[in-house]
C-alpha cells in the first residue's frame, strides 16, 4: 500500500510526540537520532553539575595534526556529534562517534562503540586495512602549507522521510571574493555550512551535496545549505551549528554567526527538509549585548532539549549555550528557555559547573542518565525524573 507522503510526514510527527509508555511501561522517549532530547519528564530544573566525566576523544592519526605544522601544533581533536546505527541499510545497534579537528587539512572522523559511553574506536583501530579513521576527507588533504582547507564541526541526524543520514558541516570557502562579488550571493563567503548524506553507515561513505551552478563561487562545487547572510551578525562565517527535528516534525538550527568584524551570536532557523532553510528576521537572538547581562565574547550553540507542554499547551524547550570572556577563551555553560525560539528567558540559577567544548554539544538519553558529548570528553548527569530504571 502506497501512503501519501504528507500522510506519512503527519504519522510520523504524531509518533515523535508519543511520550508515553512502551509495552514494558517504560517511558517512551523522543528519539534520540532526532538530537532534540528528551527532557519532558523532568521533575526539577536540569542540574547545573554532572555526576561524572571522562575522554573519549584522543589524537592518534596523521590527519589530525595541522597541515601547517605538524609537530608543535596543539591537539584540537573534538566536535563529537553521536547517533546510534539503528536505521537506514544494515544497522547494527553501535554508537557512531563522528569527530574532527579545526586545523588544515582536517576532514570528519568516526569512531564506533557498543555502549554509548564506549570505549569508542576508531575506524582505523578496527580495520588495521585502513590508513586512517576519515569517512570525509577534505579534497586538498594533504593541503600545502598556507591552504586553509578544512572540512569540520560535524552533525548528523537522521532523515526519516529521504531514508537517509544527514551530516551537517562547515567548510573553508576559497572562492570567497567572487562570492562577495556576485549580488546574487549573501554574506562574505569564508566558511559556510554543507550537507553530505548516507543510506548506510557501517559503508563509512558520504556524498556531500553539490550544485554545479555554483562551481565560480563555491570551492568543489559545494552547496552551501545554510551561507552566509548579508547581515552583519553573520557575514562572514556560517559555522558550527547545531541542529535537530523538534517534536512536530520541524528542522531547527541553532546557529553560531560570525561577522567580518564582529564576535560570534546565535540565531535560528527552520526547515520542512531539512535542505533548505529559513533564517529567522529577529536574529541574532542571543547575543552580548541582547540585556541580558551575558559575557562579551564568543557565544556558542551547544543544543535543544524539550521540556513538554506548559498551561498554555505551548511546546517548551530547553537552550544550551557558551559564552567565552575575551580572554580567556573558556566557554561557561548558560541553559534558557522558551517556546518561540525568539523570545529567550536565562536560567536565573546562573552558568552551569562544567564545561562545552568549541563546537555543538551532541547529547543522548539513555533511561534517567544524560549523556553530553562535548569537545573530548563525554558528560554524565543524572536527571531529575520521576521514576529512576
Amino acid at each position: 500500500m502506497n501512503i501519501p507522503r504528507y500522510l506519512f510526514f503527519t504519522l510520523f510527527c504524531l509518533v515523535l510526540l508519543l511520550p508515553d509508555r512502551g509495552e514494558s511501561g517504560d517511558r517512551v522517549l523522543l528519539d534520540g537520532n532526532l538530537r532534540c532530547v528528551d527532557l519532558s519528564d523532568l521533575t526539577e530544573a536540569l542540574p547545573l553539575t554532572v555526576t561524572r566525566s571522562k575522554q573519549i576523544l584522543r589524537r592518534t592519526e596523521q590527519w589530525e595534526h595541522s597541515s601547517w605544522d605538524g609537530k608543535n601544533d596543539p591537539d584540537s581533536v573534538g566536535y563529537p556529534s553521536v547517533v546510534k546505527n539503528d536505521r537506514g541499510r544494515n544497522p547494527d545497534g553501535k554508537y557512531y562517534l563522528y569527530f574532527a579537528h579545526h586545523d588544515p587539512c582536517s576532514g570528519i572522523g568516526c569512531a564506533i562503540a557498543d555502549s554509548i559511553e564506549g570505549p569508542y574506536r576508531k575506524l582505523a583501530e578496527l580495520d588495521t586495512n585502513r590508513k586512517q579513521s576519515m569517512v570525509l576527507a577534505n579534497p586538498h588533504y594533504p593541503a600545502r602549507r598556507g591552504d586553509p582547507a578544512h572540512y569540520s564541526s560535524p552533525c548528523v541526524l537522521w532523515n526519516e522521510e529521504e531514508n537517509l543520514w544527514f551530516m551537517y558541516f562547515h567548510y573553508w570557502n576559497h572562492y570567497h571574493d567572487v562570492w562577495e562579488k556576485n549580488p546574487h550571493f549573501p554574506g562574505a563567503g569564508h566558511q559556510m555550512t554543507a550537507l553530505a548524506t548516507s543510506p548506510d553507515l557501517g559503508l563509512h561513505q558520504w556524498t556531500v551535496v553539490k550544485e554545479t551552478s555554483y562551481r565560480k563561487v563555491s570551492i568543489h562545487d559545494i552547496l552551501p545549505v545554510l551561507p552566509t547572510t548579508r547581515k552583519p551578525w553573520m557575514c562572514s562565517g556560517s559555522s558550527y551549528h547545531a541542529i535537530q527535528r523538534l517534536p512536530d516534525g520541524q528542522w531547527l538550527a541553532f546557529l553560531r554567526g560570525t561577522g567580518l568584524n564582529n564576535l560570534p551570536k546565535l540565531g535560528f532557523a527552520r526547515s520542512d527538509d531539512g535542505r533548505k532553510w529559513k533564517y529567522f528576521p529577529e536574529n541574532p537572538v542571543i547575543h552580548q549585548n541582547d540585556e541580558s547581562k551575558g559575557q562579551k565574547g564568543i557565544y556558542r550553540p551547544f543544543f535543544v532539549g524539550y521540556l513538554g507542554k506548559d498551561q498554555m499547551k505551548q511546546h517548551q524547550y530547553l537552550l544550551v549555550w557558551g559564552e567565552s570572556p575575551k580572554s580567556p577563551d573558556i566557554p561557561k555553560v548558560m541553559y534558557g528557555y522558551t517556546t518561540d525560539f525568539v523570545h529567550v528567558k536565562r536560567d536565573p540559577r546562573g552558568y552551569a559547573k562544567w564545561t562545552g567544548g568549541d563546537g555543538l554539544i551532541s547529547p543522548w538519553r539513555e533511561k534517567n542518565k544524560l549523556y553530553l558529548f562535548a569537545g573530548k570528553q563525554v558528560h554524565v548527569i543524572i536527571l531529575p525524573v520521576s521514576s529512576r530504571e
